[in-house]
């Protein structure tokens, strides 16, 4: 990275967060207003059920630093990421959840990474990490499961694939999410292998993390099929980049 301070998009996928979203939004607004880098924020919506649609336009209505994408479509959240991912503009580009569980100050904590580094990601089971409101037992057992089988398959090397705060160099997310095939939580693990697969360099970080009620993840059926679908994904990256 240069000496010029880098420009940092934010992505931030959402479906039916009415109640969520008010509190990430007036968080955001906060630390673009004390940033000493340019920011902006794409809210990437999917179809839902409630107002997430209105608030998402009307912030942009108010602030030049939110960009609002609509989604005609119900695709999943890694379609959403996908989407907000090439539409950004920054020279760094972080994706996170819409209810902020690792907190914005990790954005500044995360930059000086990317001077060594193209690909930066939060990892929850990191020796160094804080983890403040924890999930209930079943999901802490079920994702544990879940990264201990995509190892074993030989599918990644890094203990928490699904945490959602992840940083990438420009040019590494566009390479990368140009190719990803998964539109649901799999995509995760795809863009990792991916990463690794075409060279960059990755980093895996500590972070502070709390459990947020208002999940849309259901464990069992969207772990089982995320699971197929990131190990498939998985080892058509390496066998494309070959």
């Amino acid at each position: 990275m240069t000496d010029q301070a880098p420009r940092v998009s934010i992505v931030v996928p959402c479906r039916n967060e009415e109640s969520r979203l008010p509190r990430t939004l007036a968080a955001l607004d906060r630390f673009i207003a004390g940033a000493s880098y340019p920011v902006e924020v794409v809210i990437v919506v999917e179809p839902g059920r409630d107002g997430t649609v209105a608030l998402a336009r009307r912030m942009e209505a108010e602030n030049p630093a939110f960009r609002a994408i609509i989604q005609p479509l119900q695709r999943g959240k890694g379609f959403a990421v996908k989407t907000g991912m090439l539409a950004a503009t920054g020279d760094i580009i972080f994706f996170m959840d819409a209810d902020l569980s690792v907190p914005l100050r990790f954005v500044d904590e995360f930059l000086p990474c990317l001077d060594h580094a193209d690909v930066v990601f939060g990892s929850r089971r990191h020796p160094q990490s804080i983890i403040g409101q924890r999930q209930p037992l079943f999901r802490v057992v079920s994702g544990r499961a879940f990264n201990l089988a995509l190892r074993f398959c030989g599918v990644t090397r890094f203990r928490d694939t699904q945490c959602g705060f992840k940083a990438f160099r420009a040019e590494a997310a566009r390479a990368v999410f140009s190719r990803l095939t998964v539109d649901g939580f799999g995509f995760d693990v795809e863009a990792l292998a991916w990463a690794d697969a075409l060279g960059y360099r990755l980093l895996e970080r500590p972070v502070e993390w709390n459990d947020a009620p208002g999940t849309k993840v259901r464990a069992l059926s969207d772990g089982s099929r995320a699971f197929f679908e990131a190990v498939l994904a998985a080892r058509r990256a390496r066998a494309e980049s070959i």
